[in-house]
């Protein structure tokens, strides 16, 4: 069959299409990789086991532009903001997280922060010199989950119900000046304050280490945006692990910039993080892995106390709380 040849302009054509499509398709890619996440906006309190990711914001571990780091006066403020739809998570303790939950609010947990061993502290006038006697005494409290469950805990201890004392709800940024103006007799109240307060006339009649395991704090973002943001999130936790390992192992560098996030000196800094485990990213895993992983087994007994204080109503389900896929690979 004799060969019938196409003219040059035809061949030129086809070809012409294929390259075309072909490059259509690389910037049809490119603008794919370009395209941006939605910002992921994280809002605390200020905490020292929470400052670590404001570390790394300020040293450059991942960008900015893709996460917003918010600081609210209180973990209450944080938890209305994740209620109204305008924040995507919250550093929160695990009691927060969990009246969250009853309330409607969905999150789940990415990251365990720390675990507090005595950071967490009720002091007291020196007057006051067992828990007995706070009764008929004025105990100022922050509005959150962690200050109800320490309050709980005292009253309990010392044998005493909520009707034995007055209890005044005092925000973190006040509760200093209302202990030194002699508004309180007792404080229930939680690092940078009780560095802030050193020198002065107080005692320490109670902490989180005679709570173990009960107070820990998280990073507890809504699921919509772990899929939607979830380089972004990945990025987030490699800088918070990665500066963690350079307070423990230079604390040279990071000690100023954590003193001006804590409002403390950099000599006090050391003090503020003494009572904090902060979990790497191997023990992340243990805490966040499996329905009978740690963090599982931890929330499952904190809804029971915290029914038993009448702390907690509504449905609060555990079962999938934890996620571990955007913790670093180790």
């Amino acid at each position: 069959m004799p060969r019938v040849l196409r003219p040059a302009s035809q061949m030129s054509r086809r070809l012409f299409l294929r390259q075309s499509l072909a490059g259509a398709s690389i910037l049809v890619g490119l603008a794919a990789c370009e395209r941006r996440e939605p910002l992921l906006r994280i809002a605390s309190n200020v905490w020292p086991g929470y400052e670590l990711i404001r570390l790394a914001a300020a040293r450059g571990y991942f960008d900015r532009d893709a996460v917003r780091l918010i600081e609210m006066p209180s973990a209450a403020d944080c938890i209305q903001c994740l209620a109204a739809g305008t924040l995507e998570g919250a550093c929160l303790s695990l009691d927060e997280v969990l009246t969250a939950l009853a309330g409607g609010i969905h999150l789940k947990v990415v990251c365990v922060l720390d675990v507090s061993l005595g950071a967490d502290v009720l002091l007291a006038r020196p007057d006051i010199r067992r828990l007995q006697n706070l009764k008929g005494r004025r105990i100022g409290v922050e509005q959150s989950g962690s200050g109800a469950v320490m309050l709980a805990a005292v009253l309990r201890r010392a044998g005493l119900s909520a009707s034995d004392v007055t209890i005044l709800h005092i925000p973190l940024i006040r509760q200093r000046e209302a202990f030194l103006s002699g508004q309180v007799d007792a404080l229930i109240t939680f690092e940078p304050v009780p560095t802030q307060l050193r020198g002065t006339d107080i005692i320490r009649l109670f902490s989180s280490a005679d709570l173990p395991g009960r107070i820990v704090d998280v990073l507890a973002v809504r699921p919509k945006a772990l899929e939607q943001s979830p380089e972004a999130l990945r990025r987030l936790l490699a800088g918070h692990f990665r500066a963690r390992a350079e307070y423990l192992r230079e604390p040279a560098t990071a000690l100023p910039i954590l003193a001006g996030l804590l409002r403390l000196s950099p000599e006090q800094v050391p003090a503020a993080f003494a009572g904090i485990d902060m979990p790497d990213a191997t023990a992340n895993r243990q805490w966040l892995t499996g329905k009978s992983g740690q963090l599982a087994q931890t929330a499952t007994s904190l809804i029971l106390a915290m029914r038993q204080a009448g702390l907690l109503r509504g449905e609060c389900l555990v079962a999938d709380l934890a996620d571990a896929r955007f913790l670093p690979k180790v």
